[in-house]
């Protein structure tokens, strides 16, 4: 069951097909009904409640290289779980590596279980939510089942309660609502971590879909700590860092407004995606992608800050290795091991370098064009 839209403010139309069985003729009658959807189904907060209320423990669930709108919304499911008598603990399908990310969770004191990572604590739960992303929704082996999502992105998922109001232009704002909806006055510190994720995630409400982002926001704004929020978007930048955004700026190659770059190995995954952040501060460019080698992978970080553009649907399709593609329409991460290439001998690491660089390039390009 997918609940797109907000709280019912918009009028719906669906199409309800009666089905007549005589004497052994099916015969087909439609007809119209106007708010079909308001009428027979209930609020997305509603159904969220009457999903998550059966459960003892819920895993809340981000995707793999997490956003801080993910990670801010989590933490606002996890306190309204609470508010419904739900136990819930924070669940990451991949460390998190970003430097705003780290800092995000730090402050926070924030303890995301690693799936996969001798998280076996994750067959406990009777139930996962995946929070925010705009990928492929996590299955878990089943164990335990996936019964909702919840996210800002539209999402194909079936058998699950999908909750991706598109009017919304995070998944903060999402959840901020559903607390205001429940009438749960949030303490600063989640009202801090939400007010971050809307700022974050609509990339300070340049891309706010609508006047529901600028609401959520200005309810948090009465509960958050807005000093602590100027200190997250100031993190630190590590030497190993600065040298990454360097080499991107100096390699990078644009087409129209996207522009790819290539920065060879690279010692940590938070170097590339804090290079991608900056390359979208360049004139002219408003969609990037910044690749480079780590640990035997080729790693692609891809931002988009045009609407008209998806940075998941661009690695989806220039790799199409949608198993290890992660993020959603604003950033997104791809993984493409090297394979038997990594065992090349050093007199041939230079000619593979040219061939990951070349092939690298004119796949990004091709997704973008195609885009």
């Amino acid at each position: 069951m997918a609940l797109g839209t907000g709280f019912g403010n918009a009028e719906l139309a669906a199409m309800a097909a009666t089905v007549v069985v005589a004497g052994g003729v099916v015969l087909y009658a439609a007809r119209s009904v106007t708010g079909w959807r308001r009428d027979r189904e209930p609020a997305p907060v509603d159904a969220l409640k009457n999903t998550v209320a059966g459960q003892n423990r819920v895993a809340l669930v981000v995707p793999d290289g997490p956003s801080i709108d993910a990670l801010a919304a989590a933490v606002g499911l996890r306190a309204l779980c609470k508010e419904w008598g739900v136990t819930a603990r924070l669940f990451a399908e991949g460390e998190i590596t970003g430097e705003d990310t780290k800092a995000f969770s730090n402050i926070f004191d924030l303890e995301f279980a690693v799936i996969g990572d001798g998280s076996e604590e994750l067959t406990e739960f009777d139930a996962a939510i995946a929070v925010g992303g705009g990928g492929a929704v996590p299955r878990l082996s089943n164990n335990p089942p996936v019964v909702a999502v919840v996210r800002h992105r539209p999402t194909a998922a079936e058998n699950i309660l999908t909750v991706t109001p598109t009017e919304d232009g995070s998944t903060s704002t999402t959840v901020a609502r559903f607390l205001q909806t429940e009438n749960v006055v949030p303490d600063q510190r989640i009202a801090t971590a939400l007010l971050h994720g809307i700022r974050a995630g609509t990339r300070e409400f340049r891309r706010a879909n609508g006047q529901q982002d600028y609401e959520a926001a200005g309810y948090l704004h009465t509960y958050a700590d807005l000093g602590r929020i100027e200190d997250l978007r100031s993190p630190g930048m590590s030497g190993d860092t600065f040298d990454v955004i360097g080499d991107a700026i100096a390699n990078r190659e644009r087409r129209a407004s996207f522009a790819v770059t290539n920065v060879g190995s690279i010692p940590a995954v938070s170097a590339l995606e804090e290079a991608a952040d900056a390359m979208l501060r360049l004139e002219g460019v408003s969609t990037a992608a910044v690749f480079g080698i780590h640990e035997e992978t080729i790693v692609v970080s891809c931002r988009a800050e045009d609407v008209r553009t998806n940075a998941f649907d661009i690695l989806d399709s220039a790799f199409e290795t949608s198993e290890t593609t992660g993020g959603n329409t604003d950033a997104a991460t791809a993984r493409v091991p090297l394979g038997l290439f990594s065992q090349v001998d050093d007199d041939q690491e230079e000619t593979l370098d040219m061939l990951i660089d070349a092939s690298t390039r004119k796949a990004l390009f091709e997704a973008f064009e195609s885009s």
